[in-house]
């Protein structure tokens, strides 16, 4: 039998080749090249500082994938966030490992992965400003975490942003809740 340690002195590939079929070994190879390809196009938060500095960017709404690494479901809709993200190009997408950035998550409100967070950051169309408020958190309702990212896109067509030309000043901390909230106008 193939012991642990002989995986770690072969590579991941020659170790499959040694202890499965060769058809099966070949397969394997071929997936084990296409997962190394294969790259996140959206930026991932790692600390609460790339989080703030989105508030700030010139993009009118700010979407989030809050995910965990030990999330089976947020791997599997990953992908669909990503091409969620190609329909709206104005929007900053982003994703958030909630162990990486545990602030980032708090800040966005987020109790469960995967969850999709939404937040305008420009005018409302009666010129008013977006806040806090506005936000929307998007998780799955008794578990049905296919319907997160069909609900935060139905809830992102249903946000209308103006464009503010004005320059965005960074959000500042809330002693009373912990989080963020727009400077004042």
């Amino acid at each position: 039998s193939t012991s642990g340690k002989s995986s770690e002195r072969l590579g991941f590939s020659s170790f499959l080749r040694a202890v499965l079929p060769p058809e099966t070994a070949a397969s394997s190879d071929a997936m084990a090249m296409r997962l190394s390809r294969r790259l996140l196009s959206l930026p991932a938060i790692k600390d609460f500082a790339q989080y703030e500095a989105i508030k700030t960017s010139k993009a009118p709404i700010m979407v989030g994938f809050y995910t965990g690494h030990f999330s089976l479901a947020s791997k599997m809709y990953m992908e669909q966030f990503e091409a969620m993200s190609k329909s709206y190009p104005k929007a900053a997408f982003y994703t958030c490992d909630v162990d990486d950035a545990p602030l980032a998550a708090y800040d966005a409100e987020v109790a469960e992965v995967p969850s999709v967070v939404i937040q305008p950051l420009g005018l409302k169309p009666d010129g008013s400003y977006y806040d806090k408020t506005d936000m929307v958190v998007v998780a799955p309702e008794l578990a049905q975490f296919d319907q997160v990212i069909s609900r935060a896109k139905a809830a992102l067509d249903g946000i209308e942003v103006i464009d503010d030309e004005a320059e965005r000043q960074p959000w500042q901390f809330d002693p009373s809740t912990g989080t963020t909230l727009p400077p004042h106008k």
